[in-house]
C-alpha cells in the first residue's frame, strides 16, 4: 500500500502532464512508423510505375536500330548492290559471279537484302508505300515493284523498303 501512497502526494496536474507526455511519445512513434511504411509503399509504387513506363516505352519503340556511320555506309552499299543486281538481271546473265561475290561480302557483315516484288502485301511488314496503283483483277494487294529493298543488319531492320503497291 505504501507504493500507491506516492500517487496521493503527487499533484494531479503533474500526473496528467506525465500521462499526456507518454501518450504524445507513443503518438510520435506511431506517426514515424506510419511515415516509414508510407515511404516504403511510395517507393514500391514509384518502382512499379518506372517498370510499367519502361515496358510501355519498349513495346511502342520502333524496331529500327540506331546505326554508326560505317553501318550506314554499308546499308547504302547494299542498296546499290541490289540496284546493280536488278540492272544486271535485265542486261546479262553472265555476270552472276560478280553478284555472288558482292552478296558474300554483305553476308560477311550480316547484311540482308529483302525484295518484296510480286509478294502479297502485309500491313505488318516494314514497308514504305510510295504509291498505290489500282487493278480490279487483283484480289489481294501485292507489291508491284520494290523501289528500294529492306536492309537488315544482324536481324534488325535498318532501312525500310520503298514499294509500289498494286490493289483493287
Amino acid at each position: 500500500m505504501g507504493f500507491f501512497n506516492i500517487f496521493a502526494t503527487i499533484n494531479p496536474q503533474t500526473i496528467e502532464i506525465g500521462l499526456l507526455s507518454v501518450v504524445a511519445i507513443l503518438l510520435i512513434g506511431l506517426i514515424l512508423s506510419i511515415g516509414k511504411l508510407t515511404s516504403g509503399f511510395l517507393r514500391g509504387l514509384t518502382h512499379l510505375r518506372d517498370s510499367f513506363r519502361e515496358e510501355i516505352r519498349f513495346s511502342i519503340q520502333p524496331k529500327v536500330i540506331e546505326m554508326s556511320l560505317s553501318v550506314e555506309a554499308l546499308v547504302e552499299l547494299a542498296i546499290e548492290v541490289w540496284r546493280i543486281e536488278q540492272r544486271l538481271a535485265k542486261a546479262s546473265s553472265g555476270l552472276n559471279d560478280i553478284q555472288r561475290k558482292l552478296r558474300r561480302y554483305l553476308e560477311k557483315y550480316d547484311i540482308e537484302i529483302r525484295d518484296y516484288t510480286n509478294q502479297k502485301f502485309n500491313e505488318g511488314l516494314n514497308l514504305d508505300v510510295l504509291s498505290i496503283e489500282k487493278d480490279p483483277a487483283v484480289t489481294d494487294p501485292i507489291v508491284k515493284e520494290t523501289i528500294e529493298p529492306t536492309i537488315m543488319c544482324k536481324g534488325q531492320v535498318v532501312k525500310k523498303a520503298k514499294i509500289i503497291l498494286l490493289s483493287n
